[in-house]
């Protein structure tokens, strides 16, 4: 089947479901601390504690006053991968949990952020809907540099499509097997399921590190994902009130081994070198070389993503004949033209300001051209 229209989209785009951008990212984290009754709060302290310990912060500071996650990451991940401290009380062991505990805080935010934004219904969730309502299904696919499932969510409640093909041979789980091993469900009717690329993994993904095979959940599991971040043992410790959601759950093939997730963060040193990575950006690459438009929506084309960019030029420029582009960006006059002259820098003369470039995010005109 042909996928004619390959739709990128950026942390923009989940915008639309009340998710936060990267930048925002930290205030979201913590945005529940002054719950004592939240569930989650224990991960929150804990990562509190860690700024506190190698950033010299209050364990209480505010996320103006935290280091970007970039760094974050990155120092833990350069500690922790190569086996050293950071610092005494921070032993590579130490590290992996916590950034563990990073991730599964994270995962929840995105989903409590996307819960609270179904229920109030506003006019960005509206704009969302009709991007959705019009999109052709059989000639759609999507590319996401995102982790969330706001794609995932929106197509099953709204065009009724529950199944997805992530391109990276990834088999459809639930929580519902025998003795914590997870249930395969049924193979995938490939006539009706929406091709789903996500470069960069997914909330609702779970990897086996033994036989290498990638488990895909319902959206709706996020928080059940999440915890499986998180032994018991550490959810003990950090007093979490859903202990018994530490339980880990295995692999259906391997039985004894605990599934875990492969995320790539937004460390500067993201790991690519997956077995699943590898398999998306090869059905990137397929889609990206076949489709006749190139939708962009709520993605700046930033720097930090010169993998990706490098991608996307070598298959703009080893294609018989360049795709046709559209560029969806929104916010401020002056960031949605920064975006604006990024794509043209790079992509040149095709990209045209009263054309195909759409400064007011998915109005009903940027639609229109997206689905055209």
């Amino acid at each position: 089947m042909s996928r004619t229209h390959v739709y990128i989209v950026g942390a923009g785009f989940s915008k639309y479901a009340g998710l936060p951008l990267q930048a925002d990212f930290t205030e979201a984290l913590l945005e529940a601390r002054s719950d004592e009754q939240y569930p989650m709060r224990p991960l929150i302290n804990h990562l509190g504690q860690f700024v506190h310990d190698a950033f010299d912060h209050e364990v209480s500071a505010k996320a103006r006053f935290w280091p970007n996650l970039e760094d974050v990451f990155t120092n833990i991940d350069m500690a922790a991968n190569t086996g050293h401290h950071l610092g005494s009380e921070h032993s590579p062991s130490v590290l992996r949990t916590t950034r563990r505990v990073l991730l599964a805080r994270m995962m929840c935010m995105l989903h409590e952020r996307f819960t609270k934004a179904a229920e109030v219904e506003n006019e960005d969730w509206v704009s969302l809907n009709s991007f959705f309502n019009g999109l052709d299904l059989l000639h759609s696919a999507f590319i996401s540099i995102n982790w969330d499932t706001v794609i995932e969510r929106r197509v099953a409640e709204l065009r009724k499509v529950v199944d997805f093909d992530y391109k990276c041979l990834a088999v459809a789980a639930d929580f519902k097997g025998k003795e914590n091993v997870v249930m395969k469900r049924k193979p995938l009717d490939e006539a009706k399921t929406l091709p789903l690329v996500k470069i960069h993994g997914s909330v609702n993904w779970l990897y086996c590190d033994n036989c290498r095979r990638l488990y895909w959940f319902p959206a709706e599991k996020a928080i059940e994902v999440a915890l499986q971040l998180v032994t018991h043992k550490e959810g003990k410790r950090l007093k979490l009130a859903r202990l018994e959601d530490c339980e880990r759950w295995a692999c259906p093939v391997c039985s004894e081994v605990p599934l875990t997730t492969r995320i790539a963060t937004f460390s500067f040193l993201k790991a690519l070198d997956f077995p699943m990575f590898e398999r998306s950006w090869l059905s990137a690459e397929q889609l990206l070389r076949n489709a006749k438009k190139w939708i962009f929506i709520g993605y700046s084309l930033p720097a930090a993503d010169y993998e990706f960019k490098h991608l996307l030029k070598r298959v703009q420029l080893s294609r018989a004949s360049s795709p046709e582009f559209v560029v969806i960006t929104g916010g401020t006059a002056e960031n949605a033209k920064y975006t604006r002259n990024n794509y043209q820098r790079f992509f040149g003369r095709a990209i045209k300001k009263d054309e195909n470039v759409f400064e007011n995010g998915l109005s009903a005109e940027a639609i229109k051209a997206a689905h055209s």
